[in-house]
């Protein structure tokens, strides 16, 4: 025999479970190559058949086309039956297909499956292992190598990669980048949807769970084949460029799985433990629901499973249609969907009584009634990702901006919010808030918006009241106020008086608050009330004597007559002072002393001429004419200020 002849080796057809096995892994690298592809265009991480846009038929038909049209004629096998040790040859020379065969291979493929996929069980029977996309191509799928007589076994593809046995554009390109890499960025997309969007939270992060130790195993046996590859080829020679710069690229792709490891995934990983169990780390949103049904609220973070339990709530209680929001924010998935409850509720109104902060103004802005209580805020920031990916925040943030669009947030709010770093809060103000139409303007005097019809409930009154500034924080100072405002106002409704006449019986619930209010004031505050007060009595004077006279002898009804801005001065004053705090003071009672020093400075008259002026007092004498107390406020403002301080707080005092 001569001695150069070496005998071909023995092609051996491949079997039906090894040709699974290899098509399992294939379809997995293209739904990994695929996801990032989705998510950039769609936000979304798979495809379906009936979506005809461009995305998904380059996702569902031209990547698969390319891939495996470009495999079999480049390798003569795809990733997958590299993996698993199998190829495909042209079926008379045992050699590679042609580019012509894999096409019609390609094209068979689909015969092969329309008939529920006889065409591919048929190898199973086929005397020589072909399938019908094989018969009309020409090739065949046998084992990667048979093995002549004598011959020492060939080692498997995946310890030759770990040796560093394959080439480098093999272990680096196909092996590194195509298998890896994409695996890599899925689960990172998973991290960011878990951060920024909260969709699907248990199955996501039972999926980051199991896939970072795989991904961590994969990149290993990657990245050390991949770097002896690199090793063996410039031993042998090889440009130095490619050999260099391959273990260079491999480096700086271990330093970031690494920062993702350490900065990412292990710090959270209780978090991802908890929601792998169904239990949302940040907490979930407590629903406390009004007696009567008509109003919740809800209060702290928005959880996983929140809008399923608002959803149920709802349906149980058709009447419900105000929804009170105290929220940090939460998972943007779950925001959203309670968003679409809320708009689609008729007569939906959202009210914030203390503070509604990130995803919590999705729920906000999708009420179309909106009323902001006095000293509650909303706020924006931008949306994070969860990692340190911008390509991923940037993503999130799109979402974000699509979502408040769809609320139709004006672009001065979104460009705000977008420019908000995401540990960082903005809190638009009350007259922001106003000019672009989020909320009403709030009332600027002590009026309220009356309930529509005489039979309006308590709590209609209530809730009207709480909504003033004014009496919001006259309630924080003296407690009840809103209730008793409530109950006066809602008798006189129903005793069919004209709306002055309710307004002012609202009047005297804070009437009966202003002398303990002033007894507590600070000198400055004081002094603004007198100075409203001689603006009033003058104004009152120029309609008619009576009408200043009326004031002085305490008929707030008299008030309603006065300039629309008086009104507003003294609501402001009111709010201010109610929030002020409180002037340290022993008695309420004027000495002796204090009350000759007023006397002899302005006069007898001095001391309690304002006494009646929230609300005729009984037992104190009637206040004096409008002339003379016009008179002593002139020479008030001529007073040494310890003594002017005095005589403003004698002023309201009852005199002894």
């Amino acid at each position: 025999m001569d001695p150069i002849f070496k005998p071909r080796p023995k092609l051996w057809p491949a079997g039906l479970v090894v040709r699974v096995q290899a098509f399992c892994i294939d379809a997995l690298l293209l739904v990994l190559l695929g996801a990032p592809v989705l998510w950039v265009s769609q936000h979304r991480l798979v495809s379906r058949l009936d979506d005809f846009s461009p995305t998904s038929l380059f996702v569902n038909w031209l990547l698969p086309a390319l891939y495996f049209v470009g495999f079999w004629a480049w390798q003569g096998a795809s990733f997958g039956m590299l993996f698993s040790g199998i190829r495909v040859v042209d079926f008379y020379s045992g050699e590679k297909p042609t580019l012509k065969q894999t096409l019609l291979r390609w094209v068979g493929a689909f015969v092969s499956l329309l008939p529920l996929g006889l065409g591919l069980w048929w190898s199973a029977v086929d005397a020589r292992g072909q399938s019908w996309h094989d018969r009309l191509a020409g090739t065949q799928v046998v084992w990667r190598r048979a093995r002549a007589e004598g011959e020492p076994e060939e080692l498997g593809y995946v310890l030759r990669h770990w040796r560093g046995e394959q080439g480098l554009a093999q272990s680096f390109w196909i092996n590194n980048l195509l298998l890896a890499v994409p695996l890599a960025m899925l689960i990172t997309g998973l991290m960011s949807w878990i951060g920024a969007k909260g969709e699907h939270l248990q199955a996501s992060a039972i999926a980051v769970m199991v896939g970072w130790p795989l991904m961590l195993a994969l990149d290993t046996w990657c990245v050390v084949g991949a770097w002896r590859s690199a090793g063996n080829y410039l031993r042998h020679n090889g440009a130095a460029l490619w050999g260099y710069g391959a273990r260079l690229l491999m480096g700086l792709g271990m330093l970031q799985v690494a920062a993702s490891l350490l900065v990412g995934f292990l710090p959270q990983l209780g978090e991802y433990w908890q929601m792998a169990r169904g239990i949302d780390p940040i907490g979930r949103t407590e629903f406390h629901l009004a007696e009567d049904g008509t109003t919740v609220r809800m209060e702290g973070p928005i959880g996983m499973g929140d809008a399923t339990r608002l959803d149920t709530l709802m349906k149980a209680q058709p009447q419900l249609q105000r929804f009170e929001l105290q929220s940090p924010g939460g998972r943007l998935y779950e925001a959203e969907r309670m968003a679409e409850m809320i708009s689609g509720r008729s007569g939906a109104s959202a009210w914030v009584v203390e503070h509604c902060e990130s995803a919590c103004t999705i729920l906000f802005l999708a009420a179309p009634s909106r009323q902001l209580m006095p000293e509650a805020r909303l706020g924006f920031h931008r949306a994070s990702s969860g990692t340190y990916n911008p390509v991923f925040d940037e993503l999130a943030n799109q979402e974000l901006e699509k979502t408040y669009r769809k609320l139709n947030l004006p672009d001065y709010f979104i460009k705000r919010t977008l420019k908000t770093p995401s540990r960082s809060m903005w809190y638009p103000s009350m007259d922001e808030l106003i000019s672009h139409a989020l909320i009403p303007e709030p009332p600027k005097t002590l009026d309220i918006f009356l309930p529509p019809g005489a039979d309006s409930p308590l709590k209609a009154y209530v809730e009207a009241l709480r909504a003033n500034p004014a009496w919001y924080a006259l309630e924080g100072r003296f407690s009840g106020s809103i209730e008793q405002a409530a109950q006066r106002m809602q008798a006189a409704r129903q005793a069919q008086l004209p709306e002055d006449a309710v307004q002012a019986a609202g009047y005297m619930v804070a009437a009966e608050q202003m002398g303990t209010l002033v007894h507590e004031l600070q000198p400055v505050l004081r002094h603004q009330l007198v100075r409203q007060v001689e603006a009033q009595l003058r104004a009152a004077k120029a309609q008619s004597p009576e009408a200043c006279q009326g004031l002085l002898g305490g008929q707030l009804i008299l008030r309603r007559l006065l300039p629309l801005e008086l009104h507003v001065t003294d609501s402001h004053w009111m709010q201010e002072a109610a929030n002020s705090p409180r002037a340290r003071r022993s008695s309420n009672v004027p000495t002796p002393v204090e009350l000759e020093v007023v006397r002899r400075r302005l006069g007898p008259l001095a001391p309690g001429m304002l006494a009646h002026w929230w609300g005729a007092q009984p037992g104190v004498p009637a206040a004096p004419r409008c002339e003379q107390v016009l008179q002593i406020l002139d020479q008030l403002g001529r007073l040494p200020v310890q003594q002017r301080e005095l005589a403003e707080r004698l002023m309201f005092q009852r005199p002894a």
